[in-house]
């Protein structure tokens, strides 16, 4: 079950800073061309880090030091964006963005049961496009969620490492995955966004319903999910401010032969960011039910959970043989980081952030907890080229990390 958490995670966790980067500035990107006032442009990034990493298990009878080359929380990213010209008060916006990993495994071509790593390494992560008019935004297709999007997009470690899930394998970092805010992921959806009004949007949608990993019951979702995210952002003389909500539900049905049960996961989450001058202030806090510390909806395989990643919502093994229950378990967490940026290049930042995910005594479900600190150097040599040193301390029972460290330097190629 550990393995299983952490390939998913690390496969999960390598597709975030696309709502940055690929909401950036159009000259952010590089222009291919155009006719008859459309324009086609293509941006991306490549990072990598040497990773020196210390693991100690639980109960502090084992330990492990790793030295590795590894993407940071982010893979390559690659975009490519279609602008239409404005028609009838109408203009859109097509996207497709793939991820590629620049790390492997320590064994090379081979992966940990002895197969070869002869598989795509590519994985879409947006396929979208928008229609904006005078009326608001709307957007179907598949990109990043609404509900704690803004925990991950302003998180220090989304340009750097932050957690690493293991000491050998491949692919992406934790970042704050677990640590802070629950993975929104890139999920399909159907949403709209108002127009700005005095820094004031509010963007609503319903999404795919997100059915669990490895449960050990069939799960039926005959409605969608729902998520919403309202955001306010003003400027000051020096600085700027930025203050957002957001919220998630979906009901599940679990089928069983013994009877089925009904689960709903909700989510609340609310987060400011200050910049004033060189300093930079942001602070989140979510809660709610049925929603794991790391991934939304991920059952544990080989038990007798169901549901979200520490059993949220969990089937005791006790009633196998009678009527299917299940317990919504609940869901907090937080972050708190402040940096200074000296000379508009040089920021220097600490962040420390914990998700924990209550037991269940009758059903003998453990509390889940991640917590991490991190302080970290992030320096744009250029506009193209950004260098990162980092530091971070980390425990989690969901990982078995146990006590863990990792120290990180390694750079990213922009454009």
């Amino acid at each position: 079950m550990k393995q299983f958490m952490k390939t998913k995670i690390a496969a999960a966790a390598g597709s975030v800073l696309l709502a940055a980067t690929l909401s950036a500035p159009a000259n952010a990107a590089i222009v291919l061309g155009g006719d008859n006032g459309w324009e086609v442009s293509y941006g991306g990034f490549i990072n990598l880090f040497y990773t020196q990493s210390s693991f100690e298990n639980e109960a502090g009878t084992s330990s492990t030091d790793s030295a590795h080359l590894n993407e940071g929380l982010l893979p390559a990213f690659h975009t490519l964006t279609a602008k239409s010209p404005e028609i009838n008060g109408l203009k859109g916006t097509a996207q497709i963005t793939f991820a590629v990993d620049a790390s492997g495994n320590k064994d090379g071509r081979l992966n940990k049961a002895g197969v070869f790593n002869t598989g795509s390494r590519i994985d879409m992560r947006e396929v979208f496009f928008n229609v904006e008019g005078d009326f608001g935004t709307v957007s179907l297709g598949n990109t990043l969620s609404l509900f704690m999007r803004q925990s991950i997009l302003k998180d220090y470690t989304l340009f750097g490492v932050g957690a690493l899930g293991g000491a050998d394998g491949s692919g992406t970092a934790l970042g704050r995955i677990g640590f802070g805010y629950v993975y929104p992921d890139f999920r399909t959806r159907i949403t709209y966004k108002t127009p700005t009004i005095n820094g004031f949007n509010l963007e609503v949608g319903i999404f795919d319903p997100q059915e669990p990993l490895g449960a050990n019951a069939t799960t039926e979702t005959d409605t969608p999910q729902f998520q919403a995210e309202a955001n306010y952002t003003t400027t000051f003389q020096g600085g700027t401010f930025n203050l957002w909500a957001g919220m998630l539900w979906q009901e599940q049905t679990l089928i069983a032969a013994t009877g089925n049960a009904s689960v709903t996961s909700f989510g609340f989450n609310v987060g400011a960011d200050v910049t004033f001058g060189g300093f930079n202030v942001m602070g989140t806090y979510y809660t709610g039910s049925a929603l794991g510390t790391t991934l939304f909806n991920l059952a544990g395989t080989g038990d007798a959970r169901a549901c979200t990643d520490n059993g949220s919502a969990v089937i005791p093994a006790a009633v196998a043989a009678g009527p299917l229950t299940c317990d919504e378990l609940d869901d907090h967490g937080f972050i708190a980081q402040a940096a200074y940026t000296f000379n508009g290049k040089t920021k220097v930042g600490i962040s420390y952030g914990e998700s924990v995910e209550d037991g269940s005594a009758a059903y003998g479900i453990a509390k889940t907890r991640g917590n991490m600190y991190t302080v970290g150097v992030y320096h744009d040599v250029n506009s193209w080229l950004k260098v990162v040193a980092e530091y971070s301390q980390y425990q989690s029972n969901l990982l078995a990390l146990g006590d863990s460290d990792t120290f990180s330097i390694g750079g990213f190629i922009l454009w």
